[in-house]
Parts: C-alpha cells; sequence; structure tokens
C-alpha cells in the first residue's frame, strides 16, 4: 500500500498504461505536455509540486523532490514505421477476415450452378434448327461522308497530275512576290471560255514555267476535257477583257520571265493553228502609222459601222464631238464607204482606218507624238529601263534625277550632290503604273531639248511631275509610258481620259455660244 500512495508512481504508472495501449500516441503528448507546464510553474515559484503539497511527508526526503520527480518522467516507445500511426486506427487482422467472409458471402450469392442433363428424347435436325433461329440483321445507312473523304476520294479518281513539277511555281502556296493573271482557256468547254481561271504566280517564273502551272491547276481543278499534251504544244497570247484573243501580237516567248510582261489577261491556246471554217471571212483594217487589226466574220452581211466600232473598240480610240473616224477602202484612198452599206457589197476585204477631216499621209496620232503600233515595242516597253534627266522645281533649284519606267512602275531617285548649300533635298518617290494617268510632251526648245509631263493620281486628286531632257530622250520616255498605259488601261487612266473629254466639250460649248 506505501506504493500505492505514492503519487510518483502512481502518475508514472497511469502513464505508462495509456502510453501503451493508446496506438495513436495523443496521450503521450497531452500528459508530457501538461507535466512540462506545471514543472515549470513549480520552478518559476522557486517551491515543491503543488500536487504533493496536501501529503503529510515534506521532510527532507522530499527536498529533491523536483529532481526526482524529472527523473521518473519516462518517454514512450519510438515511433516506427511498421506502428502505422495516422488518423485512423489500424483494424485488426480478424476485422479484416470478417469483411473479406462477408463480401465472399455476397458474391456467391449472385452465382448460379446450372447442372447439364442429357435431354431424354433425341430432337431431329428441324426441331434443333427451331432452337437456334436465324435472325435478321438489319443494316444501318451508310455513314455520311465528311468534305476532306470526298475531296480525297474526288482527287483519286482524276489520277495522277501530269503537270505536278510545275506545283512550285504556285503564288497561293508561296511566300513572297507573285502575280495575278487571268487566263482564257481555249481548249475549255464552251460554257467555261468567257469566264478566266485567276492564277497566282511566282514573279521569279518563265513564260514556260507559267503554262505548266496553267496546265497543272486546270488538272487540278477538274476541268474537261482533260489535257493530255505536254507543256511545249501549248502558248499564250494577249486576250481582251471579253476573252478575245489578240492576233496582232505574237505568242510570248517562253524563254522570257513572266515579270517583263505587264499583262493581266492571257490566252492558253494550242501552237498548232486551228484551220478557219469554210463559212469565215477575215476583214483586215490599216492604221496609218500603227499597225493593223484583223477581224474574222462568218458572215459577209453585217454593215460597215459594224466594222468600225470594233477597231474602234480594239484600239480603245476617244470619239467625241468633232473627233469621228471613217472607213475608206485600201485601194481607194480618199474615198469613205458608206457605213450604213453591208460588207458583202464592199468588194474588198482590206480597209483604212481615217479620222475626219484628215488624209492617210497627214493624220497626226492622236495618242502622242512619236508613239507607233510595232510589236517589239509594246512587248519591250514593260522592261525595266532608267533614265537620267532634269526634275523641274517652281520654287527652287531644278535636281538632276534618274528616272526609272517599267511595266510596274516608275521610280524617280534623285543624284546624290555632296553639297551642303543645298536646304531642301529631293526625296526619291515611286509611283505604281496603275496610278499613272498620263505621259504628254509639253514644249520642244530651240537648244535640241525638251520639257514633259507626268500626271498620276494621288488622294482622288491628279498631280504631275515635270521633267526636261534631251527631245529624243524625252519623246522615247513619253512613247514608252503610253504603251505601257495603252496595255494596262488602269482605272486612273481611264477616270483621266473622261475628265479631259468632259473639259474638252465644255470648251466647245463655249466657243459655239459665242
Amino acid at each position: 500500500m506505501a506504493m500505492m500512495d505514492n503519487i510518483d508512481f502512481l502518475i508514472s504508472h497511469i502513464r505508462h498504461s495509456f502510453i501503451t495501449s493508446d496506438d495513436t500516441g495523443m496521450c503521450e503528448l497531452i500528459i508530457d505536455s501538461e507535466n512540462n507546464n506545471n514543472n515549470n510553474n513549480n520552478r518559476s515559484s522557486g517551491g515543491l509540486y503543488t500536487k504533493r503539497g496536501d501529503w503529510g511527508d515534506q521532510s527532507g526526503a522530499m527536498s529533491d523532490g523536483q529532481d526526482s520527480l524529472d527523473g521518473d518522467i519516462s518517454h514512450s516507445y519510438d515511433i516506427l514505421p511498421d506502428m502505422d500511426y495516422g488518423a485512423h486506427r489500424r483494424r485488426s487482422n480478424t476485422a479484416q477476415r470478417l469483411d473479406m467472409m462477408r463480401k465472399d458471402k455476397q458474391n456467391k450469392g449472385k452465382i448460379k450452378n446450372i447442372v447439364w442433363k442429357d435431354p431424354p428424347t433425341t430432337l431431329t435436325a428441324e426441331e434443333r434448327s427451331a432452337l437456334f433461329e436465324k435472325k435478321e440483321i438489319k443494316v444501318d445507312p451508310p455513314p455520311k461522308m465528311s468534305k476532306m473523304t470526298k475531296m480525297l476520294r474526288e482527287y483519286s479518281e482524276r489520277g495522277d497530275n501530269h503537270f505536278s513539277e510545275y506545283a512550285k511555281f504556285d503564288g497561293r502556296s508561296c511566300v513572297g512576290s507573285t502575280k495575278k493573271i487571268d487566263i482564257f482557256l481555249t481548249m475549255a468547254e464552251s460554257d467555261q471560255r468567257p469566264y478566266p481561271m485567276t492564277v497566282m504566280v511566282t514573279t521569279s517564273a518563265k513564260v514556260q514555267e507559267l503554262i505548266g502551272l496553267i496546265c497543272w491547276q486546270y488538272t487540278t481543278e477538274g476541268r474537261r476535257p482533260k489535257l493530255t499534251k505536254p507543256v511545249n504544244h501549248y502558248c499564250l497570247h494577249i486576250a481582251e477583257d471579253d476573252g478575245e484573243v489578240d492576233g496582232d501580237f505574237p505568242s510570248l516567248d517562253n524563254r522570257e520571265p513572266v515579270l517583263k510582261f505587264g499583262f493581266g489577261k492571257l490566252a492558253l491556246m494550242e501552237c498548232t493553228p486551228t484551220p478557219l471554217p469554210k463559212s469565215s471571212f477575215v476583214v483586215t483594217i490599216n492604221i496609218p502609222n500603227r499597225g493593223f487589226n484583223k477581224f474574222q466574220l462568218e458572215t459577209l452581211n453585217i454593215p460597215m459601222r459594224a466594222i468600225l466600232e470594233k477597231v474602234i473598240n480594239r484600239r480603245k480610240i476617244r470619239t467625241r464631238t468633232g473627233l469621228n473616224y471613217n472607213l475608206e477602202k485600201q485601194s481607194e484612198p480618199g474615198v469613205a464607204v458608206d457605213l450604213d452599206s453591208s460588207l458583202a457589197h464592199m468588194d474588198t476585204m482590206e480597209f483604212c482606218l481615217v479620222r475626219e477631216n484628215s488624209t492617210r499621209g497627214g493624220e497626226q496620232e492622236e495618242r502622242g507624238v512619236g508613239e507607233t503600233s510595232n510589236v517589239a515595242d509594246s512587248l519591250t516597253s514593260h522592261q525595266y529601263k532608267s533614265y537620267m534627266v532634269m526634275m523641274l522645281h517652281k520654287l527652287r533649284a531644278n535636281t538632276e534625277v534618274q528616272l526609272g519606267i517599267s511595266g510596274e512602275k516608275v521610280e524617280i531617285d534623285p543624284v546624290q550632290i555632296r553639297s551642303s548649300l543645298r536646304l531642301i533635298r529631293q526625296k526619291p518617290v515611286t509611283h505604281e503604273a496603275d496610278s499613272i494617268a498620263d505621259c504628254d510632251v509639253l514644249e520642244k526648245k530651240s537648244n535640241g531639248r525638251a520639257t514633259f509631263r507626268l500626271t498620276y493620281l494621288t488622294e482622288h486628286h491628279y498631280k504631275h511631275h515635270d521633267f526636261e531632257a534631251d527631245t529624243g530622250m524625252a519623246l522615247e520616255i513619253v512613247h514608252k509610258l503610253k504603251n505601257i498605259l495603252e496595255l494596262r488601261l488602269s482605272p486612273a487612266r481611264k477616270e483621266f481620259i473622261s475628265t479631259q473629254d468632259r473639259k474638252q466639250r465644255k470648251r466647245d460649248s463655249f466657243k459655239f455660244s459665242v
């Protein structure tokens, strides 16, 4: 009983009992924490342990009770990995086995055992077939075909494209400078000929490669009839806006680069000429100093006025009050034909276009000095060429510039002058060919030089640059730009011509009213 009366022994016994039976370890933390707090309080007060103050023995045996109390405090066993301490107590093996037995019993309740027994009687073949009747399988409708599958199937049906080697010149899948051209296909079906096929070609390609690209795109799009001949059996010709092939110009040279030519509409034709039908008639119209035009007609019962309109539209000649044109027989100069008569009454197939109140030899060109319709000049006018000219200014000194002209643009680059006295310097200027409206000679001087004016459209206003050069060089520049403007016929050019016509009509009406 002496040990049971010892409070230190009781506290130690209770602690060890809780620690050894508690798997969570929480008792050890609570008892140890509470004990340490009490010890700290006793040390701060300098007295004995308060829980032992009521006992009778407070002699010297307990004078060192604080030390003995600290020495009696024991710690729990070290935590080991296999003790599985955590938030939940580990289940015993018996409980786990009982749980497994319960689950097995539940699973066995779902299983049904069937004992195989031989049938008492032998079944016939018909009875056996009745046991396993053949069922009809419903076939689902075919799935809808995606656009990608349809395109792949159509592509496989078309077969191999014999012009695949020219696909690399397709500008639609190329990063860099490209050129857009409308191609009229003369070999296509009749309902597709009036509609051109748009082709994007790289500017590094040559005419031969452009033809191959056209054939490749033609085959890829599945057009009919199929192209079976190689690329060298086709050629490109200049075409009008309505798709009519201009027979006055030869086919483009296959060895030349595409960038050399500034035509926006071309026609693909077979190199072998197609014989004309027996019922076709060819009419030749000569234009003094500007070549000729040939027209294919299916009948002779066509008025001469219709032929006159054809040549005016083909040449894009401006007609206005006081500036009309007539047709004369080539063998009878100076005698105008009756425009209301038919071609069958003319007894000839060759005529000449003459302006009213003019003669063939003395007729001046309407579109500028020195302009001709030479085929070579028209084709080479789109090639780049530079000229050294003087740019004229009103409020400052004239500037020497390098004038570069091509079928795509006009560049004005000032010549660098090493001088610090010039306060205002001319900046480089570039004008796209479609923004050029006109170019004309203003004055021919007695010293062998001439001035000419370049008119361009910018921000819905017409402006101009004036230049001075030798007379021969000035005429060459004007002639080159005139050819480019005539072949391109940009919206800026059309609007400028119509504006000039309106001004001329106003001046004429003012003269007649006076």
